[in-house]
């Protein structure tokens, strides 16, 4: 999904020295923040992988179903729709490719298209990107054609590359916030359990739910509320508590800070609790789905690394929490004017964390099935360790070449022969490659219930036809 890297980017402080940009970092330096990003991925992966468990557990006793699970038809096409984003977004940042696909539609498309339909590929041109594909001249043709309108539009924001960029790091630091959120809301509420006030706010949890959805077909007013799962589209799903919210407004600091200053640690804490969640929420309903998913992006990492400029230059431009990130020139510049970084992408560490996750879960299977009195983690403990040595392999080669490396290259063959080589050992290798939870996804519930709903419209036609020929 994202490479390692080193980059320098500005100085985040002010005052910061002007010679800092070309600064040549010290080994000892160097080491200290490849550890650091390592120590942070491994981390997010363990941690995240027994919320996952625990998630998994939760649900399962419950009796609900996951939603937002990758199943085998999702892990084939998960490397296409990732490319699709992926060059999209290249696509954006790239300074002229707008004004590029333009000429290229002037040469080769138009001549085979009748003149009298020309005048429509003008006017749809006109509002495109101006200035090498950075801002967009809308303003003014609305202005123009409705010239009542101009105090409205100059209210609205312009369409810009820094403004989409702005607008994705306000919504990434929101989602780093909720998560930041979720992971400390255990600690906020065991304090405010602690005030002797009774049963009194801010001690008393009381929970809400916030839910928009629409009916597949028409129905009477007041019947959408009670409406069956099949019966709805459901769009938008909140659940929280009071305690939520008051670990929400005490880390809502950090984005603050983030948003305003960039800094390399406010993005860390942001992308750490990214990591965490996503791990545990972010659930792979099978092996085979994980396998497939992991040998799609192992290609996937290569092509956008290696074949192109495409993923540097994506990486370079969203100035958003979505990396792990450690100043190479902390020792010589402080924590604060430090400005040479060393990176990790959440891609390399949530994408195999997924996968371990699926493993930590697996490893329950068994013991909950041999019913055996010590808990076995065989799958967990190895494959973690290959991921530790995969990581460690991705950093020395990247600090070897001086050159972006894709990180899965080497922690997608690490993380599946592993566990596959040791279910060989075990004489476990069936039981691994056909686990599968996905009897507890929706979707597969769904699916289950429309080839049922097939069977049953077909014996109905079968029958309705015996009927006539009798």
């Amino acid at each position: 999904m994202a490479e390692v890297t080193t980059t320098t980017t500005p100085p985040l402080a002010e005052n910061a020295p002007v010679n800092a940009t070309d600064y040549k970092p010290k080994l000892e330096e160097q080491m200290l923040a490849y550890a650091s990003i390592y120590t942070m991925a491994l981390i997010c992966v363990i941690w995240g992988s027994i919320r996952s468990l625990k998630y998994v557990k939760k649900t399962i006793a419950k009796k609900r179903l996951i939603d937002a699970s990758i199943l085998t038809s999702d892990a084939k096409k998960f490397p296409i729709n990732a490319s699709l984003v992926l060059f999209t977004l290249y696509l954006v940042f790239k300074g002229n490719a707008i004004q590029d696909g333009v000429t290229l539609a002037r040469t080769h498309v138009l001549p085979h298209v009748p003149e009298t339909y020309h005048h429509y590929f003008d006017t749809v041109v006109d509002y495109f990107p101006k200035a090498n594909g950075t801002q967009f001249s809308w303003r003014d043709k609305v202005n123009s054609n409705y010239p009542s309108l101009e105090p409205y539009v100059a209210q609205v924001p312009e369409i810009t590359k820094q403004n989409f960029v702005t607008f994705l790091v306000w919504l990434m630091t929101y989602e780093g916030v909720c998560c930041l959120a979720t992971l400390l809301k255990p600690i906020i509420s065991f304090v405010l359990r602690l005030l002797p006030i009774g049963d009194r706010w801010p001690r008393r949890n009381i929970s809400y739910y916030l839910v928009f959805k629409s009916g597949k077909k028409e129905m009477e007013e007041g019947d959408i509320e009670e409406a069956k799962k099949d019966n709805v589209n459901k769009y938008f799903e909140m659940e929280f508590d009071d305690h939520w919210i008051w670990a929400f407004l005490a880390v809502s600091i950090v984005g603050v800070l983030h948003i305003t200053h960039r800094h390399w640690i406010t993005n860390n804490i942001i992308a750490v609790s990214f990591s965490i969640m996503g791990i545990e929420m972010l659930h792979v309903a099978s092996f085979k789905a994980g396998a497939i998913l992991l040998f799609g992006l192992f290609f996937y990492d290569i092509f956008w690394v290696f074949g192109t400029d495409v993923m540097t230059t994506v990486a370079k431009s969203i100035d958003a929490p979505i990396l792990l990130m450690f100043p190479q020139d902390l020792l010589a510049h402080g924590w604060q004017k430090a400005s040479k970084h060393g990176m990790l992408g959440l891609g390399d560490i949530v994408i195999p964390g997924i996968f371990i996750a699926l493993l930590r879960r697996f490893d329950a299977h068994i013991f909950e099935k041999d019913g055996s009195k010590l808990k076995s983690r065989y799958y967990f403990v190895a494959t973690m360790i290959a991921y530790t040595v995969g990581l460690f392999a991705t950093i020395a080669i990247m600090h070897h070449f001086k050159a972006a490396q894709p990180a899965l290259l080497y922690l997608v063959p690490a993380c599946l022969i592993t566990p596959l080589t040791l279910a060989l050992i075990r004489g476990e290798f069936s039981q691994l490659w056909n686990y599968s939870e996905e009897h507890i996804t929706e979707r597969f519930d769904a699916m289950k219930k429309d080839e049922k709903e097939k069977i049953e419209n077909a014996n109905q036609k079968k029958n309705k036809q015996v009927k006539k020929t009798n």
